[in-house]
């Protein structure tokens, strides 16, 4: 038997939010095959219905890898052998995964085989360990072992003086000047930049967002509802501010669907929503969806606003951009207006400081000791 294709695209199709035959679906494509424990398969459904969405898409990736590498080599996928999740890892490296990658999908193995009752589990064993510790130490030798970072989308790029430099071209300022508010897409797409960069959430809390958990002030500004996030599975929820520019866009945008409609939008209805080639509005925006969008916007915006870009150079500029980058950009917008990381980390819901500060470290090294002493002595 042989890894297919297909099996990536089988594993790609299953809806992580299904909570009742999803489980199934994992667990008959990845281990289905192996001698089951009686408990086995209801250990992973209560696993699957305890972890996160975006945790279930990673950890589909990851059975899926590791499936492929079993199958190659006509070895189980569980219970397997530390000498067989050793050159797992070996071939992952030399794939070219980091470090940090490799160590996440081992931790969707060990998973897999706690819920077998397998105790330890192969990828705890010395080999393994050891195996990790080498790569990592060599690929920081070999300059990779910083992580990559997605690229920043702020209000107004990469300017030294928020109050008086005018806009960069790939800026939440600049895009939503080239949007014409005329066509409905355009319309959501105002919504979607001006609330992502007041929110800085991640994609999945962004296509989250439902119309009635946006609240309006009587100062022009409002809130949105967070109902839940990463650090917030409970689901307790939290309050954030939006600004003037978003209510409004967003005030503009729900006329327009009522319009279409003929009736109010329901509050239960999702914020942003797709929206078809001949501007018909569909299903509520997929975290993909977001990653896709914002690309797109960009690479529209950019082809206004630099006629004379050509396709490389565009391409170039959006390199790293995706659904993360409001997140990095609030984080770089805040930094450069002065605040501190305890406000930072509020305004995002940041647990850690760790993750803002390392966002922000360019700007923190321009603004820093050293950079105020060589001003000074130039």
């Amino acid at each position: 038997m042989t890894a297919s294709r297909a099996d990536d695209e089988t594993f790609g199709a299953i809806e992580v939010r299904d909570h009742t035959t999803a489980p199934a679906l994992i667990w008959n494509r990845t281990v289905g095959e192996s001698p089951v424990p009686p408990t086995a398969a209801d250990r992973f459904a209560a696993w699957w219905n305890g972890a996160a969405d975006n945790t279930r898409r990673a950890v589909i990736a990851d059975l899926a890898a590791w499936k492929r590498f079993c199958v190659a080599r006509g070895a189980a996928v569980v219970p397997s052998g530390a000498l067989d999740v050793r050159d797992f890892v070996l071939a992952q490296a030399a794939a070219g995964l980091r470090a940090a990658s490799i160590a996440r999908q081992l931790a969707s193995v060990a998973m897999i085989h706690r819920c077998f009752g397998v105790r330890p589990t192969p990828v705890e064993d010395e080999i393994v360990a050891g195996t990790i510790k080498q790569i990592r130490r060599g690929q920081a030798q070999a300059g990779r072992g910083r992580p990559t970072q997605a690229a920043a989308l702020r209000r107004k790029g990469d300017v030294e003086d928020l109050d008086n430099d005018p806009a960069l071209p790939l800026s939440v300022i600049a895009l939503v000047s080239t949007l014409d508010l005329a066509r409905t897409a355009h319309l959501r797409d105002a919504v979607f930049l001006q609330v992502g960069s007041d929110l800085g959430r991640r994609r999945s809390e962004l296509a989250a967002l439902d119309v009635g958990d946006v609240v309006s002030a009587a100062d022009g500004s409002g809130t949105a509802l967070i109902r839940q996030s990463k650090t917030d599975q409970d689901g307790a929820g939290a309050v954030k501010y939006l600004s003037p520019p978003a209510m409004y866009a967003i005030r503009a945008w729900l006329e327009r669907r009522e319009m279409i409609s003929g009736t109010t939008v329901p509050r239960a209805a999702p914020l942003l929503t797709s929206i078809d080639r001949w501007g018909r509005i569909g299903r509520r925006l997929s975290p993909d969806g977001v990653r896709r969008l914002v690309r797109d916007i960009a690479r529209r915006g950019l082809r206004e606003l630099l006629p004379a870009i050509d396709d490389n150079e565009l391409e170039r500029r959006l390199i790293g951009l995706s659904g993360h980058s409001f997140r990095i950009g609030l984080a770089q917008d805040l930094t450069a207006a002065g605040e501190g990381l305890p406000a930072i980390c509020q305004a995002a819901d940041w647990k850690s400081p760790a993750m803002p500060v390392r966002y922000a470290e360019a700007l923190a090294a321009r603004s820093g000791a050293m950079a105020r002493l060589g001003r000074r002595t130039g």
